[in-house]
C-alpha cells in the first residue's frame, strides 16, 4: 500500500472515530445529561418545597406555643378573677387569711351586689360583664394582726377590696373588734 493511500485509509479512519465519537456523545451523553439536568432541577424545588415546610412548621408551633401561653393567662386570670361567684373558696380564702394573722374571725356573712353592664363592652369573648360580693366580717385581733390581715387581702390571689371598717371595743392594747366589708369580684 501506497503512503498515500494509507495517510487517507488513517484520515479516513480518524474522521469515522470522530462521528463514531459524536453519535456516541449524541445518542448516550446528552439524553443522560438532560435528564441530570432534570433531577437537579427536581432537587432545587424539592430544597425550595422543604424549606417552604420547614417555616410552615415553625410558624405552626409558634402559634401553639402562643395558645398554650394564652392558655395559661387563662388559668391565671380565672384564678383572680374566676368565671363563677365560687363562694366557698371566697370564704375558704377569707378564713386562712383570718387566721394566718392571728385574727379570731366571729362571724362571716356574704351579699351579692347588682351587676352593672357596661353597654360598650357588651359581653364580648375577651371583656366580660363583672359581677361582686361583698363579705361581711367581724374579727378580733390586734393592730399588728389587722395590718397583715389588710396587706394579705391587698396581696390576695383573688381580687378583693376593703369597702369598709370600722374598728370597736378593746382596751389600748387591743383585743380590738373589726367590722370589715370586702369586695370580690367575678366574671359572667
Amino acid at each position: 500500500m501506497k503512503p498515500a493511500a494509507q495517510r487517507l485509509l488513517g484520515i479516513l479512519a480518524s474522521f469515522l472515530l470522530i462521528v463514531g465519537s459524536m453519535v456516541t456523545y449524541a445518542s448516550l451523553i446528552v439524553p443522560e445529561y438532560r435528564e441530570i439536568q432534570d433531577l437537579r432541577g427536581e432537587l432545587v424545588a424539592t430544597n425550595v418545597l422543604l424549606e417552604e415546610e420547614k417555616l410552615s412548621i415553625e410558624a405552626v408551633e409558634a402559634l401553639i406555643q402562643e395558645f398554650e401561653s394564652i392558655s395559661d393567662l387563662r388559668k391565671a386570670t380565672d384564678l383572680r378573677l374566676p368565671s363563677e361567684e365560687n363562694v366557698a373558696y371566697a370564704v375558704n380564702q377569707i378564713q386562712g387569711i383570718t387566721s394566718s394573722n392571728g385574727m379570731l374571725l366571729n362571724s362571716l356573712s356574704i351579699r351579692p351586689l347588682p351587676v352593672v353592664v357596661d353597654e360598650n363592652i357588651g359581653g364580648t369573648e375577651v371583656l366580660r360583664p363583672l359581677g361582686s360580693m361583698r363579705i361581711l366580717v367581724e374579727a378580733f385581733g390586734d393592730y399588728e394582726s389587722l395590718k397583715s390581715f389588710l396587706e394579705a387581702v391587698e396581696t390576695n390571689v383573688r381580687f378583693m377590696e376593703v369597702h369598709s371598717l370600722s374598728v370597736s371595743g378593746g382596751n389600748a392594747d387591743g383585743p380590738y373588734e373589726y367590722q370589715m366589708e370586702i369586695d370580690t369580684y367575678y366574671q359572667f
